[in-house]
């Protein structure tokens, strides 16, 4: 594995990418194409339901701009996720400006919320902006790392779906982004499904019938366990024990309590009904229960549900395939999408980075309950 060594000098006098705004210096202000004309369906073989790809935008002028602001905010609750290629000379400070342009907590600044994979190096100027992948860094804006990656056992096939800080996070993230610095040749793509999708075609009479909980009545239980195995098409666990929160790594959970989160929600920009959901399900409420009461269904059945309540939304034909380029920066509404990485065999001894951030957002954009 080699080492990136990468100076901040260097980085902050990058050359500009495609430009998306322009200048009316005459008459002193700003003018700007509108987002709308760079937007393109994902890439060929796609679904047509949700994404979009965003292509001649520099995120480091745009995000300066109120009009640009505006129109990013209704293009990711319309679409759900949105793609930006030619990203590789924005600086830390550009994703954040970026990223403040969505719905974030001012005082979790220094936080970047690993909702339960493994501890995540944080760049120390910046420390909402975490690195995810195999890596080694020599002086990447201040930090000298390395990281063998997280998911390097797991099967080819291996899944594992989830919005991101469900589990340990309160509110959890809205926006999440991701920018590529280093991608394999084979290997290492982000699966994304619509979580609309996922609402309009689950089968609730069988939910009902089978569990006797409505999906729009259920709340679930979600929690880090110390140990668990995911089912491998990764919705749902099959056994678990123990809690992270009780182990030497307690200090890298938000809430080790774990959290409880309605399974059907209102998307509070868009107005859509979506779903919410990760893997860490620990148990299943109804919303008229008190936090008191014993739950509506054990960990066995619970997990049961929520295999059947995420099957028929990620159908083959449901799934964006992100196949990463460098500089692509991609950046999701955990409200409107669920997300799973893929099995490092593919690229074994290769290395991946990307920076990622993601934080709590505002008590009023929390997942609140469709009913």
């Amino acid at each position: 594995m080699t080492s990136i060594v990468i100076s901040k000098s260097v980085a902050q006098s990058r050359a500009r990418g495609g430009v998306l705004l322009s200048i009316a210096r005459s008459s002193g202000a700003r003018s700007m194409s509108s987002l709308s004309n760079h937007l393109q369906p994902l890439p060929g073989g796609s679904p047509s339901h949700f994404g979009r790809e965003g292509i001649g935008i520099d995120l480091a002028e745009a995000s300066t701009s109120p009009q640009f602001a505006g129109e990013v905010r209704d293009a990711l609750y319309e679409n759900g996720v949105l793609v930006f290629r030619g990203q590789s000379h924005l600086t830390p400070q550009d994703e954040m400006n970026f990223a403040r342009l969505f719905s974030h907590q001012p005082g979790d600044q220094n936080q970047s919320y690993t909702g339960g994979a493994g501890t995540q190096h944080r760049l120390p100027e910046y420390p909402s902006i975490a690195l995810v992948g195999s890596y080694r860094v020599d002086n990447f804006f201040g930090l000298t790392a390395e990281s063998k990656g997280v998911y390097n056992n797991w099967h080819p096939d291996q899944r594992a779906w989830h919005c991101d800080g469900l589990a340990d996070t309160h509110p959890p993230p809205d926006l999440t982004t991701m920018r590529c610095l280093i991608t394999p040749q084979q290997g290492g793509g982000t699966l994304f499904a619509c979580s609309v999708k996922a609402a309009e075609v689950m089968d609730v009479a069988n939910l009902e019938k089978t569990w006797g909980l409505h999906p729009e009545d259920a709340k679930v239980n979600y929690r880090l366990f110390g140990t668990y195995e995911i089912a491998r098409e990764g919705t749902h666990l099959l056994s678990a024990s123990g809690s992270k929160g009780q182990t030497v790594q307690a200090w890298d959970v938000n809430l080790s309590e774990g959290t409880s989160v309605p399974l059907v929600i209102r998307e509070r920009h868009s107005g859509k009904k979506s779903l919410v959901g990760s893997y860490h399900v620990a148990s299943m409420s109804s919303l008229a229960d008190n936090s008191c009461d014993s739950p509506r269904l054990d960990f066995e059945d619970a997990n049961k549900y929520m295999a059947e309540v995420w099957r028929p939304g990620l159908a083959e034909e449901n799934l964006y395939r992100h196949q990463w380029r460098v500089g692509d920066l991609v950046a999701w509404s955990n409200r409107l999408v669920i997300h799973t990485a893929t099995s490092t065999a593919a690229y074994a001894g290769e290395e991946r980075l990307h920076t990622r951030i993601r934080m709590r957002s505002r008590p009023e954009d929390a997942p609140k309950a469709w009913k």
